[in-house]
């Protein structure tokens, strides 16, 4: 790897897990991305981190605030940071939607909170740098605090639109980590309880771990470092999350439809590329058609062997004359299966399907199985597992032969 020892974080080993190659332009290549957008929600977000973060830092020196002070800061940073590259995504929205929403969130907060004694602050945004095993983590943590006797509070501040269910914050990796690190700092931190606001929705969460908990995230921690650190590969993973990288025209997997995106309508079908795609999936779909119309056609070949096999015993012949070939009726001794319904027939089709021929038989035609396994187009351990549910039957066979010149 190109780092020496790098120091990992929640969000470093998230963006691997989301996907290696913008891991890898980002933490490796150190590229930097060329549009700096940013999306609106992330902008309101830190906003409202900004204020929440003036209210407690100040609070450590006694000041408190008051809710339009407080409000006053919001919106004069919010003026003092907004440029023109900041995007809204979600039709309908406005900047003032955003906006109004953030000052909400403060005043229930706010009032929700007010006058802010449950705890103490010891910190707020405070970097935190710890070990598991041989590797350094690190982080941020919104606002730490303190109710005496060892109780530590880990705060994170939230202002997603979206508020997941309980099980998500019990399996939260990054204020884990953070508890982790604290442990670390703080000989007395035995009881600490990990705590979201979800500012939006004036909601509280709180979760905790055990020692095994923690015991079993540094172990995941651990080997999710070294299989970074040994993959040479760093394959881009497609994704939701694609729209929002910053790495676009770095990334194999989205390169070729960038370049063609802006070509005009003559020119994109005229592309080597996209001419290559179009005819593939042009043969693509002829030989479904073509699959689909040979089933159609064996459907029809079953149903006029029997009807012949009805007219031979009628008749009583063993030979049926067309004007170029002839139907030879004769009895064979053929594999049976089990019918629908019968003892084995789930096992069966179970088996089909992972010898990948259930395309071959779909309806399961078992005369059509039948006659898969004798042509020998199965390897010999598919077929020894299939001949299990078979047995030999008497059947009558219908044979056609080219007719003899004169």
């Amino acid at each position: 790897m190109g780092d020496t020892m790098p120091t990992y974080s929640h969000s470093r080993l998230s963006a691997y897990e989301n996907c290696p190659h913008q891991y890898k332009l980002r933490y490796i290549d150190r590229i930097k991305p060329e549009d700096k957008t940013e999306g609106i929600e992330a902008f309101m977000g830190s906003r409202v981190h900004d204020a929440l973060e003036l209210l407690h830092k100040e609070l450590i020196l006694t000041k408190l605030n008051s809710i339009d002070d407080l409000l006053k800061f919001y919106h004069a940073e919010w003026d003092r940071n907004w440029r023109e590259n900041i995007v809204i995504v979600k039709k309908g929205f406005t900047r003032s939607h955003y906006r109004e929403s953030g000052d909400k969130a403060i005043r229930s907060y706010y009032e929700s909170y007010h006058p802010f004694d449950q705890s103490k602050t010891l910190a707020t945004e405070k970097l935190i740098s710890f070990k598991i095993g041989d590797y350094t983590l690190q982080g941020y943590i919104d606002r730490l605090s303190h109710k005496g006797n060892g109780r530590y509070e880990i705060h994170d501040y939230k202002t997603s639109g979206h508020l997941p269910p309980q099980e998500n914050f019990d399996e939260d990796r990054q204020l884990a980590l953070y508890q982790i690190g604290i442990r670390e700092k703080f000989n007395d931190a035995q009881d600490i309880t990990l705590i979201w606001h979800y500012l939006l929705f004036d909601k509280e969460i709180s979760s905790t771990r055990s020692d095994a908990d923690l015991k079993d995230l540094k172990k995941e921690v651990v080997s999710l470092i070294k299989t970074i650190e040994s993959d040479t590969k760093f394959q881009p993973h497609e994704t939701g999350l694609c729209s929002w990288c910053e790495f676009p025209d770095y990334c194999a997997a989205k390169r070729h439809e960038i370049k063609v995106k802006a070509l005009p309508p003559n020119k994109y079908l005229k592309e080597e590329g996209v001419s290559l795609v179009n005819k593939f999936a042009s043969v693509r779909a002829d030989m479904k058609d073509l699959k689909d119309r040979e089933k159609e056609l064996q459907e029809d070949l079953d149903l006029i062997e029997e009807a012949a096999i009805e007219y031979a015993s009628k008749e009583d012949v063993t030979s049926i004359t067309g004007s170029d070939y002839m139907l030879k009726i004769s009895e064979d001794t053929v594999l049976g299966f089990p019918r629908s319904g019968d003892e084995g027939r789930e096992e069966l089709e179970e088996l089909i399907k992972k010898a990948g021929i259930w395309e071959d038989v779909s309806s399961l035609t078992l005369s059509r199985l039948s006659k898969l396994i004798e042509s020998g187009a199965l390897d010999n351990r598919d077929k020894n597992k299939l001949l299990k549910y078979a047995e030999e039957i008497e059947k009558i066979k219908v044979k056609l032969v080219k007719k003899r010149d004169e």
